[in-house]
This record gives C-alpha cells, sequence and structure tokens, in this order.
C-alpha cells in the first residue's frame, strides 16, 4: 500500500502543539497589552482596582529568620562597632540559603580570611563548620575594577547575579560601598540605583550597616542609623542590634521599622541572643523574647545587685560557678564580676563565703552609684569586626 493511501490517523500530529502554542502567545501577549498601564511621564497609571488585581497574580512574599526578613524587600540591620552585627547577618544568610535551598550572595568587606578561620573553625579541636553550599562570599578586587567607580561596580557586579538568576544578596557593608552615605544626596542616589535593582529582579536584601557612639541608657531607634537622616526612608524595613547590659555576651535584636505586616520585635518583645562559638561556629543563639528596657544601662545597678545578692545566697550553699551559671543564667565572665563587687562590699569574703545574710534591707543598697563594670577580655573573633574603624 502506498503512503497517499494511508488512514488520516496515521499522519504526523507532532507538530499540532506547536502550531497553537503561538496563538496563545498571541492572545497572552493582547492581555497584557490591554491591561498594561498607560504611561503619564515617568508615571505608570491604573485604576486602583487594576492594582488590586495584578497584585493577586504576585507570590505572596515569604518570611525568613523568625519572620523579621520579609522577602522582596530590602532591609538594613544596623550596630555600634564589635556588636556582631556581620556574626548575626552571616547566620542570617545561612538560614536563608539551608532553608530555600537557593544560591545566597554575601559581599564582605568587613572580614579576612583569618577572621574567617577565628570564627568558623574550633581553634582546640580544628572543627570546621560547613555551611551550606548554596552559600556564596564575595570580597572585594581592586585587580578588576577598571575604570569604574567602587559603587558602580559593585552594583553591577550584584546585576550580573540577578541575570544569573540569584535572589538574595547581603552587603557588608554600606559604608564601604556608599563612602558619602554622610551626604544625603549622595546617599539617595545610591539606595535609588539599589531599589531599582530590587524592582526590576524581585531581590531579597540586607545591607549591614553601622550606629554610632551611643548613649546605651536609651532605646534603641531608626534615628541610630549612621549617615544621612534621610537614608533610612529607602529601606523598607530596619533592624537594631543592642548590647544587654544585663550580661557582655547578650545581644538584643529590636524592629525598628516595618513596610510589610506587624510590628514582631518592637520595645516589649525584642529578640534576646547569646553570642556564643559552638563547634567552631561563631553566631547568635536565640534565648526568648523580652523587654528592652530590661537589657538598657539605666536599668543595670539594680539588676547588678539583684544578681549580687542571687549570687551571694548560692555561695552560702556552696554552689560552685558552674552551678550558679546554670542556675542564674549569667555567663562566666559575669559571676566573676559580681563575686569580685560582692566581697568589695563585703558580702563575701576572701574564701567566697557569705560574710552576713544578704536581704532587701541590705546596706549595700545605699550605695548611690553603681561602679563602671569592667569590660572582660573578649576572644579575638569578637573583637575584630570593624577594626577598620
Amino acid at each position: 500500500m502506498s503512503d497517499d493511501n494511508a488512514p488520516l490517523s496515521q499522519q504526523p500530529v507532532g507538530d499540532l502543539p506547536a502550531s497553537i502554542a503561538p496563538i496563545e502567545a498571541i492572545n497572552q501577549e493582547a492581555e497584557e497589552l490591554l491591561h498594561a498601564p498607560d504611561i503619564v511621564g515617568c508615571l505608570k497609571k491604573r485604576t486602583m482596582n487594576e492594582w488590586v488585581d495584578d497584585s493577586l497574580t504576585k507570590p505572596k512574599p515569604r518570611t525568613f529568620c523568625r519572620e523579621s526578613i520579609v522577602e522582596f524587600e530590602i532591609t538594613v540591620v544596623f550596630a555600634s562597632a564589635g556588636i556582631g552585627k556581620t556574626i548575626a547577618c552571616v547566620g542570617m544568610a545561612e538560614d536563608i540559603a539551608r532553608e530555600t535551598g537557593e544560591e545566597v550572595n554575601y559581599l564582605d568587606f568587613e572580614l579576612s580570611e583569618n577572621h574567617l578561620r577565628d570564627r568558623y573553625v574550633d581553634s582546640e579541636t580544628g572543627t570546621k563548620h560547613v555551611f551550606p553550599s548554596t552559600l556564596n562570599r564575595f570580597e572585594f578586587s581592586a585587580d578588576n575594577l577598571g575604570d569604574m567607580d567602587i559603587e558602580d561596580a559593585i552594583l553591577a557586579s550584584i546585576e550580573m547575579e540577578a541575570r544569573r538568576g540569584v535572589k538574595y544578596h547581603f552587603v557588608d557593608n554600606l559604608t564601604y560601598i556608599c563612602r558619602d552615605s554622610e551626604k544625603g544626596l549622595t546617599a539617595g542616589e545610591f539606595m535609588k540605583e539599589l531599589r531599582t535593582l530590587r524592582q526590576k529582579y524581585n531581590l531579597t536584601m540586607v545591607i549591614v550597616a553601622h550606629t554610632p557612639k551611643r548613649d546605651m541608657s536609651r532605646p534603641l531607634t531608626e534615628y541610630d542609623l549612621a549617615g544621612s537622616s534621610k537614608l533610612i526612608n529607602f529601606f523598607d524595613a530596619a533592624i537594631a542590634i543592642g548590647r544587654s547590659a544585663k550580661d557582655s555576651e547578650l545581644r538584643y535584636l529590636k524592629q525598628v521599622k516595618t513596610r510589610t505586616g506587624a510590628e514582631l520585635y518592637g520595645a516589649d518583645n525584642v529578640m534576646v541572643c547569646r553570642l556564643e562559638q559552638t563547634n567552631g561556629f561563631t553566631h547568635f543563639e536565640f534565648i526568648e523574647c523580652g523587654k528592652e528596657r530590661e537589657h538598657l544601662r539605666e536599668d543595670n545597678f539594680d539588676m547588678e545587685m539583684e544578681e549580687i545578692n542571687q549570687i551571694v545566697s548560692l555561695c552560702g550553699q556552696k554552689k560552685s560557678q558552674r552551678q550558679i551559671g546554670e542556675e542564674t543564667g549569667l555567663s562566666a565572665a559575669t559571676i566573676n564580676r559580681r563575686i569580685k563587687k560582692a566581697k568589695k562590699l563585703g558580702l563575701l569574703d576572701e574564701n567566697g563565703m557569705p560574710v552576713s545574710p544578704v536581704s532587701e534591707e541590705t546596706d549595700v543598697k545605699q550605695e548611690k552609684q553603681p561602679e563602671t563594670p569592667e569590660t572582660p577580655a573578649q576572644p579575638d573573633l569578637f573583637e575584630k569586626e570593624d577594626s577598620h574603624e
């Protein structure tokens, strides 16, 4: 039988879907053009209903890091020198990489390779912390800068990665890439470029920044961000990190600006974390949520005396310093300072035993002003951050 007489059902049909696809594409393109916004100068115009309908087609933003980071937003994380903001942000980047399974870029203009070794390798055992393979770290390479301005070069590098499909970017820190952040106009231009990238590629960005020296007796606010006072307006959200007056190793994280959703970690519900190194991993270990005022220096004297009284009582029960730490939650360094002061005040003898019963009526409360607590020697890995300042 010749091919000319073959049944119709045996004719090739593989090209049929392809012949239909262009029609569907044309219909879709026509639909998009029909609902495209009108251009009025530099503005896009639609009815409010059309904007709402369009928003329903967009994926709902996810949240990360105990819901403190919102997808598709630019968040600034800022703190004073030596608080550990880089440690906190590396931990955030790792959390996002593990949770999403997607690439996360960390542009690190702070740490050297020596700092990395100190923070992520146990000096005694050699245990190395293993990050997810999707977490990338970038360093600045002056050899590849060429004739470009450093700000433009870094923005161009971020865009190259965004075109490759990387959606999550951490930049540490703002001062390095925007040297004139104190000038409102310069900072505004830089942030405008950053926001353009964010909108164009649906990026999620976290920018690390500094805060000038501040009075630790007052609450953290968005105005503690270093640089132009207008700078905070360009960020969708802001997280401030403070050092607790209760314990030198405690930190608290506070949301000082939010744009999406409710404020979860305000003054009455800050995240309290302990800065520690476990198996070669230096990180913020979440402990609890609490009130910011409990961690401010203005309340330090009353809390200090309460801790001293508690420690003296436990010393009277012949508790070891390890047991005292387990019962009070205080670090070894803080316990040593409290014991030293208790001896100076005559509450403990040289052997660490109570000299007299401790009560609320003790004469120690007659002391008007607390002594300035001695700063405990910190491991080098906590002090190296912001060493350029």
